[in-house]
């Protein structure tokens, strides 16, 4: 066993006789740190922000696909006439609470302040699409405005609102 031993240390050492070692290469390509100037012109960076809002729907006889025959108190009362009158041509999305689809070519928003504003979508959208609630994209003013911006069903529709009515409830006996 010791001969064993012998014979591995002294095949490891390197004999009196041997070449010296051959120094690593240098590297083809010189690395070296760039300066401030260079380091402007070859980094840059970019932060974005997105801000996504969604609004969820609430059930209309347009959407409500399970509904059947119904018997509760809310079906046995009068329907609500609406009276559609003049809105702002922008509204504050942090105001939009839900939405409904109830006409075939619009949309109805819910706001915080219990108001109904109908959103009359552009042509070619239907209202169908926005079944399950929409996701609007944050603006620099925070407002969801007509001609300008664009709501995003879930179905990936996008259309762009033409135009807001204020919906006000009238009273058959008025």
């Amino acid at each position: 066993m010791l001969t064993t031993a012998f014979l591995w240390f002294a095949a490891a050492a390197p004999a009196a006789d041997a070449a010296t070692p051959v120094a690593a290469p240098e590297p083809l390509v010189a690395i070296a740190v760039p300066t401030i100037d260079q380091a402007s012109s070859f980094w840059q960076v970019v932060i974005e922000q997105q801000l996504i809002i969604r609004v969820p729907a609430q059930r209309s006889q347009l959407n409500n696909f399970a509904a059947g025959p119904s018997t509760s108190r809310r079906a046995t009362e009068l329907p609500v006439v609406w009276k559609e009158k003049k809105a702002p041509k922008c509204v504050a999305m942090r105001n939009i609470l839900g939405m409904q689809a109830v006409q075939r070519d619009s949309i109805d928003l819910i706001t915080r302040q219990k108001q109904r504003l109908r959103a009359q979508l552009n042509r070619g959208c239907r209202a169908l699409d926005f079944y399950a609630g929409f996701y609007m994209q944050g603006s620099k003013d925070g407002k969801l405005c007509e001609d300008r911006d664009q709501i995003h069903a879930r179905t990936g529709a996008k259309c762009e609102i033409d135009k807001f009515r204020l919906m006000v409830p009238v009273h058959e006996d008025d």
